[in-house]
């Protein structure tokens, strides 16, 4: 009898599913995120605009950004933790927002509950099996390599490439199979660490292929979305006459030109906002599509769209 198994198709059309009927939706994530990184990296805007850019001053910009860094260094764990939070918090919606594509939600699927504790558990814990296991592996095959070594310098070689390439073959099998456990315990409301290496099971092929294509698939969409971007900036600067300084010293140098590229940087915050929206869809919604779809045995091609969580 033919096992559980979910369809790449259905995985990929996630995100554009959630593009097409929620656009909006995409927007406050991308929004949200800008917002939270810009208020982050506003805490160096003293520390930039006093950097010394001239020729020959390229140590004397290092210490003084580093100097400026330490005296922030309260600050920017903090600034760090509210990224972390507010990346775990859109990655959640997307996934839940994939689950249910025909439903609106007034929050934008934006929670902060046990879904998010569950998911943020469950990706510190299996990173870290995988990093240790990875590390134990590592240290192995070095102990391998010398003892080889002493004796042969060419098997050495021989013996840590093989053993090299035999490391990333398993690092990248445990990494597929690991990585439906966060969607799998959000499906289920429950650390599902048994029931999402479960369904991976025989499934590594085909979702490496989904990777594959969801990597292939962001390339394409960030070269749009800069591409956008770009133009909108560059039709700003060029239309209002504005022209590079001759000379820089300090990125106060620049303030000539912020206060004119303001409407223009504001304009382009719009797609940049909502590719950065898309691509949380596109990380979140292929994984926990393949994982509904593997949790509920539904046969390849079944319409994601009818899926609860």
């Amino acid at each position: 009898m033919r096992g559980p198994s979910f369809s790449i198709g259905d995985a990929l059309a996630a995100p554009f599913r959630l593009l097409r009927r929620r656009p909006f939706v995409l927007l406050i994530w991308g929004a949200l995120l800008a917002a939270v990184y810009l208020a982050a990296y506003s805490a160096f805007i003293p520390i930039f605009a006093s950097l010394p850019l001239g020729e020959g001053q390229g140590q004397a910009a290092l210490d003084a950004y580093v100097a400026g860094s330490q005296a922030l260094g309260a600050t920017l764990n903090a600034l760090s933790l509210l990224i972390y939070v507010a990346t775990l918090l859109v990655w959640v919606a997307a996934a839940r927002a994939s689950l249910n594509p025909g439903r609106s939600d007034i929050f934008a699927f934006l929670r902060v509950g046990m879904d998010e504790v569950r998911v943020v558990v469950v990706y510190v814990a299996w990173f870290l099996g995988w990093y240790i296991a990875l590390v134990l592996l590592l240290g192995i095959g070095a102990a391998i390599a010398f003892a080889v070594w002493s004796s042969s310098r060419e098997g050495a070689l021989i013996t840590a490439g093989v053993y090299g390439l035999v490391v990333l073959i398993g690092a990248v099998w445990l990494w597929i199979r690991l990585s439906l456990i966060a969607p799998a315990s959000l499906i289920l409301k429950d650390f599902a660490f048994a029931q999402g290496w479960a369904i991976t099971r025989g499934q590594v092929l085909k979702l490496l292929d989904l990777y594959v294509l969801r990597w292939l698939v962001s390339i394409l969409s960030a070269i749009v979305i800069y591409g956008i971007v770009g133009i909108v900036l560059a039709v700003g600067f060029f239309a209002q006459g504005l022209t590079w300084p001759d000379r820089i010293d300090t990125l106060a140098d620049l303030e000539p030109l912020v206060r004119p590229m303001l409407v223009p940087a504001a304009v382009a915050l719009v797609p940049a906002a909502l590719g950065w929206g898309f691509a949380f869809a596109l990380s979140a919604g292929p994984l926990v599509v393949a994982a509904r779809q593997l949790l509920d045995g539904s046969p390849v091609g079944a319409d994601a769209d009818t899926a609860n969580p």
